[in-house]
């Protein structure tokens, strides 16, 4: 997803396209064209472009630009993205984590305004956090905040350092940890909360465990963030059944009351935040 909007944060034109993968990084030219696209549809010279802001699946390193923990989208190591993309665009260009503009659309314009501390923690293929701590996105030292994939939850962290370099979190809450927990014959977690809802016993405990787990993770970032509010997106996250587990468990391990909300924006929530960001970015320039 991407848009365009004015200075004012108003939305002017927005699309929706599959992400290109493979070699050569083909995703760089397909945002070249977005951005004229988006700026046609709007009827906006693109020499008034003033920033750009894009949320990758990467750990953006605030002080080098580069992306790391990405193999998917083959961008190139050495470069930071943000040069790569200004000298294509001939504009000012951001980097972000996917997660963290998502968490600062939420912060923005849904469950988090009016809050100081916001942590949206996405559950879907993966797991991922963003955090947003007074209007402002935590990146961390190497743009690593909110990378709980790598949570060494279990019964050993130490027994298989291959998985637990890969995210023992990730492995147990995403959607491996739902396809493995039921069968090895390829159920969809689509198919496998269809089956929930449908009475299926077996689906149901799968989903069960899988809260139980999640819940842990939900658990370990409030006793170390203590947020206004957490946030839950991505196609399991966002799911209320699914939500509602979690915050029955996470009831159990703490002994406080915490807010826990379905995102607001939903699908759209990393797109109204690279757009917010955007925004703000491009007003801090003009002053």
């Amino acid at each position: 997803m991407a848009g365009l909007a004015g200075l004012d944060g108003q939305m002017l034109a927005n699309v929706e396209q599959p992400t290109r993968h493979g070699k050569g990084a083909p995703v760089l030219g397909q945002i070249e064209e977005i951005v004229a696209e988006l700026c046609q549809t709007a009827g906006v010279e693109r020499s008034r472009l003033a920033q750009v802001t894009i949320g990758v699946p990467a750990a953006v390193d605030p002080v080098t630009g580069l992306a790391s923990l990405s193999p998917n989208l083959e961008l190139d190591p050495t470069r930071p993205l943000a040069v790569v993309l200004g000298e294509r665009l001939g504009c000012r260009v951001n980097v972000e984590n996917d997660v963290n503009v998502a968490a600062f659309g939420e912060a923005v314009l849904g469950h988090g305004r009016g809050t100081g501390a916001l942590a949206l923690i996405s559950f879907g293929t993966g797991a991922g956090m963003g955090l947003v701590i007074g209007g402002k996105m935590v990146r961390g030292v190497g743009g690593r905040t909110g990378e709980i994939a790598y949570l060494p939850l279990g019964g050993d962290a130490y027994a298989d350092e291959e998985r637990t370099k890969a995210g023992l979190y990730e492995l147990a809450v995403g959607s491996p940890g739902f396809r493995g927990a039921y069968s090895d014959d390829g159920t969809s977690v689509f198919e496998i909360f269809e089956r929930a809802t449908k009475g299926e016993a077996k689906a149901q405990a799968v989903i069960e465990q899988v809260a139980r787990t999640g819940a842990l993770g939900l658990a370990s970032v409030v006793a170390l963030i203590d947020p206004d509010v957490v946030v839950l997106a991505g196609s399991i996250g966002a799911r209320q059944e699914f939500a509602d587990l979690l915050k029955a468990n996470l009831a159990k391990l703490l002994p406080f009351p915490v807010r826990v909300e379905v995102s607001a924006l939903g699908r759209e929530a990393g797109l109204h935040g690279a757009v917010q960001a955007a925004v703000a970015a491009a007003r801090d320039g003009a002053n």
